[in-house]
């Protein structure tokens, strides 16, 4: 709905905002050309009969507009390296077309004195290349077609009444040449300024759209674990209704007492500590790898192995260090809080397992969870439930994996629903 509602929803500003940075941007691009170009066509009118030209004083315009190729260079020089303008004024545009239109009012005068004393040959001459001149502009130029017009029907005009004045070409020819060169003209500026328009114009609906899905995208990266967020947008994830067995390890969360909690805090006071909690706690899951399932009210469910591995043994360290670093920070908050004035901060319960569990896409084919599913997740919320306030229970398959690298101790076996036997359990110390 978002993406229908930009479809031709591009403001008129915008477009022209967009239309004159690439005007600011063009004028840089083609500065040196429109120097060689005046350069090379000044010399040329003046190496065809330069005592025409000063007899005629010719010179005098054409060494204004020698002075005037000048701030151009300078121009150039000054913002080829700047990095693309965000926003360009109307005046600054406006100042531009001011500068082409001064320019192609005195090549006009500087024409009209030549061929007061240039023969038939080199009147020619000089309007052919004039001509090719004031096509390559026009082209050069195309989303400035005010610039080019004001540049260019001075200099055309000059150089048809020159032609017809001075008895060089035959009115009748030099009208038909005219309507042609004129057509010509404005079908090239016209049409490369729909060109320009529907460009830009094209340009600012993807970049709103561009601008839409990452903020989209931020914000359904809130919602899944960065870790599969990242395969999702990379294209390594498909969102199809399918899952795969892995051995994982599993980790559950609870806050004690939460209900007792709720009773004794505001509800504001009490939403602050608990996004707080989350938000702390999420933090020591990314640094950690672990993929974070999902919060279940003041419950925390992640597991490690999957969408990536370190492999099982090392996985499963990575989980217990994770633990033991909530907890702590846990503790860290509960100074925090009571500073603040909250009786009674959170204290938390950690169950830890490894085994296989069935991991992927769980849903219909318009709704899909990603989760962990599986008697091994089902012990490890058990092993939540039984473990000590502030404290971190494992089952024995995480035990041994991690024996080498923490101390615990043996607590009780528990029995869970869909077991045969006691779970031997260890709490890290």
């Amino acid at each position: 709905g978002h993406l229908e509602g930009i479809e031709g929803g591009v403001s008129k500003d915008a477009i022209a905002d967009e239309i004159r940075v690439e005007q600011s941007l063009q004028t840089v691009r083609y500065g040196p050309a429109a120097v060689y170009g005046g350069t090379i066509t000044a010399l040329l009118i003046i190496s065809l009969d330069w005592r025409g030209v000063l007899d005629s004083y010719a010179v005098f315009p054409l060494g204004a507009l020698f002075l005037m190729q000048l701030p151009i260079l300078r121009s150039y020089l000054r913002l080829r390296g700047r990095p693309r303008p965000e926003h360009v004024s109307r005046r600054h545009i406006r100042r531009i077309e001011w500068y082409a239109g001064l320019q192609g009012l005195i090549w006009a005068i500087a024409i009209i004195l030549a061929y007061t004393e240039f023969s038939q040959a080199d009147a020619l001459v000089v309007a052919a290349a004039a001509f090719v001149w004031v096509y390559s502009s026009a082209a050069a130029y195309s989303t400035m077609p005010v610039t080019s017009s004001v540049f260019i029907v001075p200099l055309v005009a000059a150089i048809f009444i020159g032609l017809g004045a001075n008895g060089f070409v035959g009115w009748l020819p030099l009208s038909l040449l005219f309507l042609g060169t004129a057509g010509g003209l404005v079908f090239l500026i016209v049409k490369n300024w729909h060109a320009t328009e529907a460009a830009v114009s094209l340009g600012e609906t993807v970049k709103q759209q561009s601008e839409l899905m990452a903020s989209v995208s931020d914000q359904l990266a809130k919602y899944i674990s960065p870790k599969l967020y990242q395969k999702i947008f990379r294209g390594e994830q498909q969102m199809e209704v399918v899952a795969a067995r892995k051995k994982l390890t599993v980790f559950f969360s609870d806050v004690v007492s939460f209900t007792d909690i709720t009773e004794q805090l505001e509800s504001e006071e009490l939403t602050a500590l608990l996004n707080h909690y989350l938000t702390e706690m999420a933090v020591i899951a990314e640094r950690y790898g672990a993929t974070v399932d999902k919060f279940i009210g003041d419950a925390i469910v992640g597991y490690f192995g999957d969408p990536d591995t370190l492999g099982v043994k090392e996985d499963a360290e990575a989980c217990v260090r994770m633990a033991v670093a909530m907890q702590r920070r846990v503790r860290e908050l509960g100074s925090e809080w009571r500073e603040r004035g909250v009786e009674r901060p959170f204290e938390i319960r950690i169950g830890i397992n490894t085994g296989y569990c069935t991991v992927g896409n769980f849903g219909s084919v318009d709704r899909l969870d990603y989760t962990i599913i599986g008697s091994e997740v089902n012990l490890a919320a058990r092993l939540e439930s039984s473990a000590d306030v502030g404290g971190i229970l494992l089952s024995n398959a995480t035990y041994s994996l991690v024996k080498d690298w923490f101390m615990t101790e043996r607590a009780e076996a528990i029995m869970v629903k869909g077991f045969d036997r006691p779970i031997n359990t260890f709490r890290v110390k």
